[in-house]
């Protein structure tokens, strides 16, 4: 498997919440945590405003898995 730059995976990751570690193999994860991420955002325009902190956590916890699936992928 090749090795997948951190940078790339990180700033997919940044735009699109869980896409980097798509990005970086783990598709089903990646997918997963961006529909989760989607569907947070819709809710906290139309029903709270806690689903934006929810949404908020589950982007730091998508950045973190990111960082985490380079490193795997990558062998460090």
């Amino acid at each position: 498997m090749a090795e997948k730059s951190m940078v790339i995976a990180l700033i997919i990751s940044l735009i699109f919440t869980g896409l980097g570690i798509a990005y970086a193999g783990d598709t089903k994860k990646g997918v997963i945590i961006f529909a989760i991420a989607v569907i947070l955002n819709i809710l906290g325009m139309w029903v709270a405003m806690i689903f934006y902190i929810i949404s908020f956590i589950v982007w730091i916890y998508g950045m973190y898995a990111t960082y985490q699936e380079v490193q795997l992928v990558n062998g460090a």
